[in-house]
C-alpha cells in the first residue's frame, strides 16, 4: 500500500532529532501538514486496494467442496481518511471509514449427497460494505540515529457482504452462499491489515532507514542530521529536534559551542516549520577555520575579463601599481599576489530580519617580478562584516552576501609608511572582483534540507529572528 507509506513518510519527512539540551535545528510538522499528507495520499491508498492481489481460494464444508478462482477487485467505493496524533503512543493513528469493495470471482462447486455427486459452476458478483480499518504506528530511533517507524495496532472490521451468483443450480447456491459470505470476510479483513502492517514495518520503515543523517558539503564536510532521540508528539503537531552541527569530515571532533534557545512560535497555518539557530553555520566556521579551510590566494588567474589588470604593478588606468605607487615604483612590471587567511573563528549573528557574517583576517602581499621572485609587500589585518540574504530553492538552503564593510590596518610593510586608505581601496576592490563572486558561487549552491524523495516545498516563507532562521512551508508530494 504505497498510498499509507506516503502519509507515512510525510509525517517523519524531515524527522531528525537532538533530546538534551537546546536543538540546533527544531522541525515542526504541523496538523495541517498531516493532513494535507493523508489528502496527498489519499489516491494512492484507492489505486492500492484495487490492485490487491487475492489468490484463488478452496475448501469444503459438509457435502459442499467449493473453489474461487480469478478473484479480482472490480471498484472500490472511497473511503473517508483520516490521521490522528496519538501523544500516548508517540505515534499516529490512521483511519479508512466506510470502505466499499467489489469483487467478482468464478466458482466451481461439488455437491455430494448420495451416490452421485452434482457439479455445477458459474461467477459471482460480490459486494463488501461498510469496512473501516484502524492502524496506529509508533515513532523512534534506531541506533544510526535515524527516525524509525513500527506497527503498534490494525483492526478492522466488514458491515456486510451482498452476493449475486450467475449461472450455476438454484438448490446449490443457496447451501453455498454463507459459506461464500464467511469466505471473503476471512480473505479481507486479515489481507487488508496484513498489507497495511507490511507497509509500516517494512517500506515505511526502509523509506526512513534511507533518510540521510549526515550530508556532505564542499567533499570535505558533514552536516549531521542524526536523531537521538524520539519525536515529540502533540495534538497538534509532531516537533523534532536535530543536533545540527557541521564536522570536518576527516575528523569528526565536536566544536566547543552550544546552541542557543529557540523562540516561541504559535502560528501553524504552514504544513512545515524547521528553525536553524546560528550554531550550524557557527561549527561549520569553527570546523573551516580551525581546519585551515578559509584561506585563498588571489592571483591574476582569479579575476575576470574586465578586470585582469588589476593587480598589476605597472599600467596605463587603474591597478595596484597605481593605487598604491610606491609598490609601482619598487616592483614595476610584475603582479601582486594576496594570501587571504582568517585569524579567528567568524561569528555568525541572525536578529531582525539580518544574517551577517564577521570576519577577522590577515591579508599578505607579495609581487611576482619578471624573474619569478616573490618578494613580501606587506601584511594587512582585515576586519570584516558581511551581510547575508538567505534563500529556500529546491529544498536547499542558499544565499548571496547583499553588502559589505571593513576596517583595515597595516601590521607589517616593507614598502614604507603607506596610509591605510591607499590599502582599504586596493582590498574593497579584492572583495568586489574576486572574494564576493567566489563566496557567492558557494553559497548558491547551498546545502540540501533533510527530505524524502518525492518530498517538494511551495508557498515557502523565509525569516530571520533572535538567533535563528525560520522556514516556513507547504508540501507538495510527487512520488517518481
Amino acid at each position: 500500500m504505497a498510498g499509507a507509506q506516503a502519509v507515512l513518510i510525510f509525517i517523519l519527512a524531515f524527522a531528525q532529532l537532538c533530546a538534551s539540551g537546546n536543538p540546533g535545528v527544531k522541525v515542526r510538522l504541523t496538523k495541517t501538514g498531516i493532513e494535507f499528507a493523508n489528502k496527498m495520499a489519499y489516491g494512492e491508498i484507492i489505486h492500492q486496494i484495487q490492485t490487491l492481489s487475492i489468490p484463488d481460494q478452496s475448501g469444503s464444508e459438509g457435502p459442499i467442496s467449493y473453489t474461487l478462482s480469478n478473484i479480482k477487485i472490480t471498484k472500490v467505493a472511497p473511503p473517508t481518511s483520516s490521521i490522528s496524533l496519538v501523544p500516548t503512543k508517540n505515534g499516529v493513528s490512521w483511519a479508512l471509514k466506510n470502505l466499499g469493495i467489489s469483487i467478482h470471482a468464478d466458482w466451481k462447486v461439488k455437491y455430494k449427497n448420495g451416490i452421485i455427486p452434482i457439479s455445477t459452476s458459474g461467477s459471482v458478483d460480490v459486494t463488501v460494505s461498510g469496512m473501516d480499518l484502524v492502524e496506529t504506528a509508533s515513532f523512534s530511533t534506531d541506533k544510526s540515529g535515524r527516525p524509525s517507524i513500527a506497527s503498534s495496532g490494525c483492526s478492522d472490521s466488514i458491515g456486510g457482504v451482498s452476493m449475486e451468483f450467475h449461472g450455476g443450480i438454484a438448490f446449490i447456491i443457496n447451501l453455498f452462499r454463507p459459506t461464500i459470505e464467511h469466505k471473503i470476510k476471512d480473505i479481507l479483513q486479515p489481507k487488508v491489515c496484513e498489507e497495511v502492517v507490511g507497509v509500516v514495518n517494512n517500506n515505511a520503515e526502509k523509506a526512513l532507514a534511507s533518510i540521510a543523517v549526515t550530508i556532505e558539503v564542499a567533499k570535505v564536510f558533514l552536516v549531521d542530521y542524526r536523531l537521538v532521540g524520539s519525536p515529540n508528539i502533540t495534538e497538534e503537531y509532531v516537533e523534532v529536534y536535530d543536533k545540527g552541527e557541521v564536522f570536518w569530515k576527516a575528523n569528526a571532533t565536536e566544536a566547543p559551542l552550544s546552541p542557543k534557545p529557540l523562540p516561541a512560535w504559535k502560528n501553524n497555518s504552514r504544513h512545515v516549520y524547521i528553525w536553524g539557530t546560528e550554531y550550524t553555520p557557527q561549527t561549520f566556521l569553527y570546523q573551516a577555520h580551525t581546519h585551515g579551510y578559509l584561506k585563498y590566494n588571489v592571483t591574476e588567474k582569479d579575476l575576470p575579463h574586465d578586470y585582469e589588470s588589476y593587480l598589476n604593478t605597472t599600467c596605463k588606468l587603474k591597478c595596484i601599481g597605481s593605487i598604491v605607487p610606491p609598490i609601482g615604483i619598487k616592483y614595476p612590471n610584475s603582479t601582486v599576489q594576496l594570501g587571504l587567511q582568517t585569524s579567528a573563528v567568524p561569528t555568525v549573528t541572525m536578529s531582525n530580519n539580518t544574517l551577517t557574517v564577521d570576519v577577522s583576517a590577515l591579508v599578505t602581499m607579495w609581487a611576482r617580478t619578471p624573474n619569478n621572485a616573490l618578494p613580501f609587500l606587506a601584511t594587512l589585518a582585515v576586519n570584516a562584516s558581511f551581510t547575508v540574504q538567505p534563500n529556500v530553492t529546491n529544498e536547499r538552503l542558499s544565499g548571496k552576501i547583499t553588502g559589505h564593510a571593513f576596517k583595515l590596518s597595516v601590521v607589517k610593510s616593507a614598502v614604507g609608511y603607506l596610509h591605510p586608505a591607499l590599502y582599504n581601496t586596493v582590498i574593497d576592490g579584492i572583495l568586489d572582483i574576486v572574494v564576493i563572486p567566489k563566496l557567492n558561487d558557494v553559497a548558491a549552491k547551498g546545502a540540501q534540507l533533510p527530505i524524502v524523495d518525492g518530498v517538494h516545498f511551495n508557498n515557502t516563507i523565509l525569516l530571520v529572528q533572535e538567533g535563528s532562521l525560520m522556514i516556513g512551508t507547504d508540501l507538495a508530494y510527487k512520488p517518481k
